[in-house]
């Protein structure tokens, strides 16, 4: 593939932003690990730093001009947080009358929460999303609340009609495991994290008030959170069309995945353990500096 040049680079993707009058904003982890110490390691993960870093941009852009109402969220992410990610998710929601969220390689996790908040998923052949389903610390290692709930179910359907004595022994000691405030704290997690997911869709699609495409985003929720797939499933673009997720065949908008690539692979081997969040936005009006500017210098020569 054709690299482009970093100034070149810079420089389309400034086009990109003045053309189409949009913030352009970069969520890019970074593929190296992190040394702490001798011993441990660090990775990039969706944290709550990512939304002070997002906020600080957007407040910055918003003393330079005026806030354009579109976003072009570029997102390379393996997840983290989805609290995190929910927060950034509805705050990005709050600014933005449209976004775009383009996945060049992976949104993964919080990553695709991110990308049902946007009103437009652009992704091609090698992009994924992946489910969200909710993990948790369990016994020492980290589960789906998704999976203790299903297990539960498993067993229950097995031998949810025999009496105690008539369950195999080895089921009678897996029954013993399951714990009522557990299982009612992860089905609480699950119930939260899908009514947020469609939330989040039904805000982007503004659909409150067709029931048709509301069954249809609830559907949509349900799959991505109740999934039987691991976590790390990869929902690629065909399967996120058949999930009927709102994926873009808009031809511009997928042209400029190829900068969007380049973008992410000229950032993710900073050292850093939280996201890369760079911005782009039209420079074609003139700033709220240049305008006060433009005022004093009037005044000067009373104008």
């Amino acid at each position: 593939m054709e690299e482009i040049q970093e100034q070149t680079l810079s420089t389309t993707l400034q086009s990109i932003a003045d053309d189409s009058g949009a913030v352009l904003m970069s969520f890019i982890a970074s593929e190296k690990v992190v040394r702490k110490s001798p011993v441990s390691f660090d990775y990039t993960s969706i944290t709550i730093e990512d939304l002070y870093a997002i906020e600080k941009e957007i407040e910055e852009i918003k003393f330079k001009t005026n806030l354009p109402k579109e976003l072009k969220l570029v997102i390379h992410t393996p997840g983290g947080q989805a609290y995190a990610a929910t927060k950034i998710a509805k705050y990005l929601q709050c600014v933005f009358e449209n976004i775009e969220a383009y996945v060049p390689y992976e949104a993964s996790s919080g990553g695709t929460i991110l990308c049902i908040a946007a009103n437009e998923i652009i992704l091609d052949e090698v992009a994924n999303l992946t489910p969200i389903d909710p993990q948790v610390p369990y016994k020492d290692v980290r589960i789906s609340a998704v999976s203790y709930e299903q297990a539960i179910q498993d067993f229950y359907e097995n031998w949810g009609n025999l009496s105690p004595m008539e369950i195999p022994s080895p089921y009678q000691q897996m029954s013993r495991e399951f714990d009522p405030i557990v299982a009612k704290q992860f089905n609480k997690l699950v119930t939260d994290t899908m009514l947020v997911a469609y939330k989040l869709m039904n805000q982007a699609l503004n659909k409150e008030n067709d029931p048709k495409r509301r069954l249809e985003l609830f559907n949509i929720a349900y799959e991505l959170v109740n999934t039987r797939t691991p976590h790390g499933h990869v929902i690629d673009k065909r399967e996120a069309k058949e999930l009927n997720l709102s994926v873009s065949e808009d031809t511009t908008k997928l042209a400029y995945l190829k900068p969007f690539k380049q973008w992410v692979r000229d950032n993710i081997n900073e050292e850093k353990t939280t996201h890369i969040i760079k911005t782009y936005y039209p420079k074609s009006v003139k700033t709220k500096v240049a305008k006060s500017n433009n005022k004093r210098n009037n005044k000067k020569n009373g104008k």
